[in-house]
């Protein structure tokens, strides 16, 4: 006889299989839209949730007049330094481009930040001081678009992110850097 206690955990029990099963090999679900990255020896996916621009109306975002693209995505939904990854295409209409299309010399670069996963330089602590991972131009990233579609872009990207020091001169460590892999991008954007 099935005890009283199990019964009342059997919808718990088939949820949580029901949860193991849809994930894939390294047990994440990968969300609708996002952008992702392996980074460290770890598989880190951000979801889109900034449709509208963001409090700057340039997240997320294609001006066809300027031809400048950025996507952003959040490591805790928010707008927040605390993690995001940033892709930006310059001088580049992507809704007129021949698929796939892999930019091209400073078409692009994609920034990154997860203190939770590697630790930001000790100058970076101050309130005047802006830091972050950059890879800028295709010797450093390479981006390929590989579908642009009703206001969704995807595509993916790999290579090297450096860190990248403001206040207020522009400092490049070449000796700290992260290597990454796997990229994938799939956004909702809006045509300003």
């Amino acid at each position: 006889m099935i005890s009283k206690k199990l019964i009342r955990f059997l919808p718990v029990i088939g949820f949580v299989f029901f949860l193991s099963c849809n994930d894939d090999d390294d047990g994440a679900i990968e969300p609708a839209l996002f952008i992702s990255g392996d980074v460290e020896n770890l598989a880190l996916i951000y979801s889109q949730t900034i449709f509208d621009g963001g409090s700057n109306n340039a997240i997320n975002t294609f001006s066809k007049q300027d031809k400048t693209t950025t996507l952003q995505t959040f490591k805790d939904g928010e707008e927040s330094p605390d993690g995001f990854w940033t892709i930006r295409m310059v001088n580049l209409d992507i809704e007129a481009l021949d698929l796939p299309y892999t930019l091209q010399s400073d078409e692009g670069a994609i920034s990154w930040i997860d203190e939770s996963v590697k630790e930001l330089q000790s100058p970076c602590s101050a309130a005047d001081v802006l830091c972050f991972y950059s890879g800028i131009g295709e010797d450093e990233m390479q981006i390929t678009i590989t579908a642009v579609k009703d206001g969704m872009i995807e595509g993916n990207f790999n290579g090297r992110l450096f860190h990248y020091t403001i206040n207020p001169t522009i400092t490049k460590d070449e000796g700290d850097f992260i290597d990454v892999s796997n990229g994938k991008f799939v956004i909702r954007y809006l045509n300003l």
